[in-house]
């Protein structure tokens, strides 16, 4: 069973929930909006009431590891009678009915006024109805609007992949990611590589790093948190660098990384969310890290993704990679004699 499969199903022992609704794509406008944007549709009488106050703990929860409070994503509200015209294209729509005689429901649908729109809809009777519905699916609500901004991350990543680089990572590492242009490769070694993207807005510098290493598999002790920081740590100090010569990225002692465990692309992994910092030097900001087990390949691999953007909002830079490495395949090509 998929990831968005089980999340579907953590509705129904509430609620109903619909599979997506097939639509003739072709007929519809693109979606609108920036990634991370969320649209409420919600009658401002019950924006002001419970209902309002679990949207906002829905959509406006700190992310977790970030060095500057970020919500989870940026939620707008427009009442039931504005919801019209360009509105209705919006990528992310949450849609709410309030009302006497409306039967408690979840639906979730794809496409209904736009191209690669994710629509869920939930009716009920009260206002504390709705509340309790929100409240019980937060984090499904979370999860599945997040999922669809990694799906459409990846699409945009297959439409023009770097194919040398993904071939070169799949023959040396049997393991396959899709990677995006304007990576580059930094340093390898038998065990493990790093690429980065740098790009610079006005004056300020922009970076997003990509760390791929693994270590033979011994015992369960891969997933505890102080193991991965301590090979973590181990790894950056040797790969990279900061401008100085004695200057190196590690963990940052001072929060301890916050973890839950994931299921990705069918392997059990623990998901890291934390900060680095640059010994000896002034950098630091998020990191996200993926711990999970090869059993073709009896390894522990560990995917590792950065950001450096410190005049930035760093969360979407991060879903970015989010999206890069949860594509990732464990590959049986053989390697390079």
């Amino acid at each position: 069973m998929n990831f968005k499969a089980q999340l579907i199903l953590s509705f129904v022992a509430l609620i109903s929930a619909c599979g997506p609704v097939e639509v003739d794509k072709s007929s519809l406008p693109n979606s609108s909006g920036k990634y991370g944007e969320v649209l409420v549709v919600v009658d401002t009488l019950y924006e002001n009431k419970k209902t309002g106050e679990q949207l906002e703990n829905i959509f406006y929860k700190a992310m977790e590891g970030m060095p500057q409070q970020e919500a989870m994503f940026r939620m707008s509200t427009v009442a039931p009678n504005g919801f019209k015209s360009i509105l209705k294209r919006s990528r992310n729509v949450l849609k709410l009915s309030i009302g006497n005689g409306k039967k408690t429901a979840i639906n979730i649908e794809r496409n209904v006024w736009a191209k690669n729109q994710l629509l869920i809809q939930i009716s009920a009777a009260t206002d504390a109805a709705a509340a309790r519905i929100l409240e019980k699916n937060t984090k499904t609500i979370r999860d599945y609007f997040n999922e669809e901004e990694l799906s459409r991350l990846k699409n945009q990543y297959a439409i023009k992949p770097q194919k040398d680089l993904i071939a070169e990572i799949i023959d040396k590492h049997q393991l396959s990611l899709l990677i995006p242009p304007g990576y580059a490769k930094l340093d390898e070694k038998p065990y493990g590589f790093w690429i980065k993207k740098e790009k610079t807005i006005g004056q300020h510098q922009v970076m997003q790093g990509l760390s791929v290493y693994y270590t033979p598999y011994k015992k369960d002790s891969a997933f505890k948190t102080t193991r991965m920081v301590e090979e973590r740590d181990e790894f950056t100090k040797k790969f990279i660098k900061g401008v100085r010569d004695s200057s190196y990225m590690q963990v940052y002692k001072e929060y301890v990384p916050a973890t839950q465990e994931i299921n990705l692309n069918g392997s059990y992994a623990i998901e890291y969310r934390g900060l680095w910092n640059m010994a000896n030097d002034f950098m630091g900001g998020p990191f996200l890290h993926y711990t999970f087990v090869d059993e073709k390949n009896n390894r522990v691999v560990n995917l590792d993704g950065f950001v450096y953007a410190p005049k930035f909002n760093k969360r979407e830079y991060l879903r970015e990679l989010e999206a890069i490495m949860k594509s990732v395949e464990v590959s049986s090509a053989k390697k390079s004699s």
